[in-house]
């Protein structure tokens, strides 16, 4: 979709110019007013694709590179699913102490994290204090705004997952000095007022024409509505959300579960929320999604970051099609019909999810511009299950757990038998289970067992278990969340306080 290209285009570096955050840039010499960049309705698009921008940067590893939220660290290596790899333990240190749980308040890859997140958060408040001034047509005005609300709401929502109170800043007019931490319930109450807001008025995803595909929708509105609950412990309420998703009737599990993660998967029925890249590079590949290069092997020019640990592996039950279709190991036929070499992994394994086969690839470029997914019907049905379970809805929680482990079996009826117990914690471990392999490798696996209130005991017996160190560091009390990069604690002269235990 090029008109939501997040990647290096003359939208963004305009609008880039003009929304840099206080805190994490000086002020430019010479500034574009607002009274020049917000009049027309062209301008209001260009500001709300800028406010898509800080979406993307998933893929970048590298500290040299324009940095990003960097999921795969945050909700990949700090989990059991997955060890940082790369060349060496200090190749990419800021991922070796974030696997190590040894996090000084320096750390790139949560510095990256915060300070990208609210440069979205400016772009989305620049959107919401100057395009309802412009004189356009008021319903797309009113579905831009809508989609900024969702914005903020995305962008907070991952702040507040890695670092508990954060400030909560709802104008683009603030000194980093004046900045304060929030409670997060006070977030979590602004991501639901910003979603329930954008939900009201976003249009269905059946309703968009196909060069807008990818921006906010209807459905991603309640999808992040059931997951803010989901969060918040609030299983009513994720049950309604997720719930109206499922009876919205847009969206469908894709047959062919390795497929909807290919380039040709980015119009899967399936998809509810994506990060869009350019991906039509021409001659010369663009700089985009450069996850195909972070998590490729080191023996076809990749990174060889993200190695899928052999305990992600054995959380399989036997002929899960899904194993496969989410790794692979040395002599697997890969897609394009290359036998695959993982390199120097030190677990035997990479993630086949994020491969980018060679009828991909433009003079050989892993940066395939493949979409990032950050929600799909596979999560809403398992988290749905979840909730309903806990509520006591549990013909409904098997229903939909069974609905992934029937699309998973992939016609072989032999394999991923229906659950069928009732007992209450019986099919929650059920479910976990299910949501740890359905989504693996798609960085949820570390934030969902800090929600779940046991990330210390299962990360504590995988250091044991395996003899390694990875794990054994957690502390319970302090690594359920991030340190807050010092660098915000001197910008506000130490208004702003660090977490506990960093």
């Amino acid at each position: 979709m090029k008109r939501l290209i997040y990647g290096l285009t003359a939208v963004i570096l305009v609008f880039g110019y003009i929304a840099c955050k206080k805190t994490l840039y000086k002020d430019p010499l010479a500034q574009l007013s607002t009274d020049v960049n917000y009049v027309t309705a062209d301008d209001a698009r260009k500001a709300v694709t800028a406010a898509y921008a800080p979406a993307a940067g998933n893929n970048w590893c590298c500290t040299y590179i324009q940095p990003g939220y960097m999921h795969w660290v945050l909700g990949n290596v700090a989990s059991d699913d997955t060890e940082k790899g790369g060349e060496s333990g200090s190749d990419q240190l800021y991922a070796q102490q974030v696997q190590l749980f040894n996090i000084p308040a320096d750390n790139d890859a949560t510095r990256f994290a915060y300070q990208i997140s609210y440069v979205g958060v400016l772009r989305t408040n620049q959107v919401l204090e100057n395009v309802p001034n412009i004189t356009m047509d008021e319903t797309l005005k009113t579905r831009y705004v809508a989609e900024a609300k969702f914005l903020r709401a995305w962008y907070y929502f991952n702040l507040v997952k890695a670092f508990g109170d954060v400030p909560l800043v709802l104008s683009s007019k603030f000194e980093s000095y004046d900045l304060t931490r929030s409670p997060k319930q006070q977030v979590w109450d602004q991501i639901i007022k910003d979603l329930t807001e954008a939900e009201a008025v976003l249009p269905k995803a059946s309703e968009y024409p196909a060069a807008d595909q990818g921006r906010a929708t209807q459905g991603a509105a309640q999808a992040y509505l059931g997951k803010a609950y989901l969060y918040m412990g609030n299983f009513a309420k994720a049950e309604e959300w997720f719930g109206k998703v499922i009876a919205s009737n847009e969206y469908e599990l894709s047959a062919d579960y390795f497929a909807m993660f290919l380039r040709d998967g980015e119009t899967s029925k399936e998809h509810i929320f994506q990060v869009k890249f350019l991906n039509d590079q021409g001659a010369q590949p663009a700089n985009n999604n450069n996850i195909g290069t972070t998590f490729g092997s080191r023996a076809r020019s990749g990174w060889g970051f993200n190695l899928p640990t052999q305990d992600f592996v054995d959380a399989f039950e036997p002929g899960d099609p899904r194993l496969w279709q989410t790794v692979y190991k040395n002599g697997d036929v890969m897609p394009d019909g290359l036998i695959a070499n993982v390199g120097n992994s030190t677990t035997g394994y990479l993630t086949k999810k994020y491969y980018v086969p060679e009828f991909e690839r433009v003079q050989g470029s892993l940066q395939a511009g493949r979409d990032d997914i950050y929600m799909r019907l596979g999560k809403v049905y398992l988290w749905y299950a979840e909730a309903a379970n806990e509520i006591g809805k549990t013909s409904d929680a098997l229903l939909y757990l069974n609905k992934v482990r029937q699309r998973a079996r992939q016609g072989n009826n032999a394999v991923l038998p229906d659950v069928t117990t009732t007992n209450k914690d019986d099919l929650r471990q059920a479910i976990w289970k299910e949501q740890r392999v359905e989504f693996g490798q798609e960085y949820e696996r570390f934030f969902e067992l800090v929600r779940q209130g046991r990330a210390g005991k299962v990360l504590r017996a995988y250091a044991v278990k395996y003899n390694t160190a990875k794990g054994e560091g957690f502390r319970d009390g302090v690594n359920e969340v991030f340190p807050i990069p010092q660098t915000e604690i001197n910008l506000s002269n130490g208004k702003i306080v660090q977490n506990p235990g960093y």
